[in-house]
């Protein structure tokens, strides 16, 4: 048992973002005490009947680690909020959503993820750019600019003939809000 939560740990301790060098060897150590006075029941011996009587009860010392908060807060859970903001035909029409505990790359990885039935993902590129860069379709009249107005945000502007989308990744904290602007020419 031992062995498998030390496993179960490290194997948590090196799949983090933010790998983390610290650990607590004396956390690892402490163990659970064991009961000083173990109470064993007087076996009577019968004189008639052979009748099995009860082990006496022992209790084995398990140690146990201590998870440090560090390993906690380096695995937040990651989720996503959606708001539609409604809009009109002459601004467009407004979503936006919330990538809880995502940078740009795997906001823009899941976002692709979820939209790729639609024109918002179907047209993204498979590996987010690093740099401004524009994508043409052969068999598609729509191009795909993607720029970066500042390092914690990728704007991505979809022409579609009588209309076009900019989908907006920004990096706030450890969360990344993406506004899509669905608006015609």
């Amino acid at each position: 048992m031992k062995k498998i939560l030390l496993l179960g740990l490290i194997i948590l301790m090196f799949s983090c973002e933010e790998k983390q060098v610290k650990t607590n060897v004396a956390q690892q150590n402490q163990t659970i005490q064991a009961k000083e006075n173990l109470t064993t029941r007087e076996i009577k011996k019968s004189t008639g009947d052979s009748v099995k009587a009860p082990k006496p009860q022992v209790i084995i010392p398990v140690k146990i680690p201590e998870t440090p908060d560090n390993i906690i807060n380096c695995f937040p859970p990651k989720y996503l909020e959606c708001k539609d903001k409604g809009g009109n035909m002459e601004n467009g029409f407004v979503t936006e959503c919330l990538y809880k505990n995502h940078n740009l790359e795997k906001a823009y990885k899941a976002f692709r993820e979820k939209n790729k039935a639609n024109d918002d993902g179907k047209f993204l590129e498979k590996e987010m750019p690093i740099d401004k860069h524009t994508a043409g379709f052969n068999d598609y009249p729509i191009s795909v600019t993607y720029t970066y107005p500042k390092q914690t945000i990728l704007e991505v502007e979809i022409l579609f003939p009588g209309g076009v989308t900019i989908i907006n990744f920004k990096k706030e904290k450890d969360n990344v809000k993406v506004n899509v602007n669905h608006s015609p020419d």
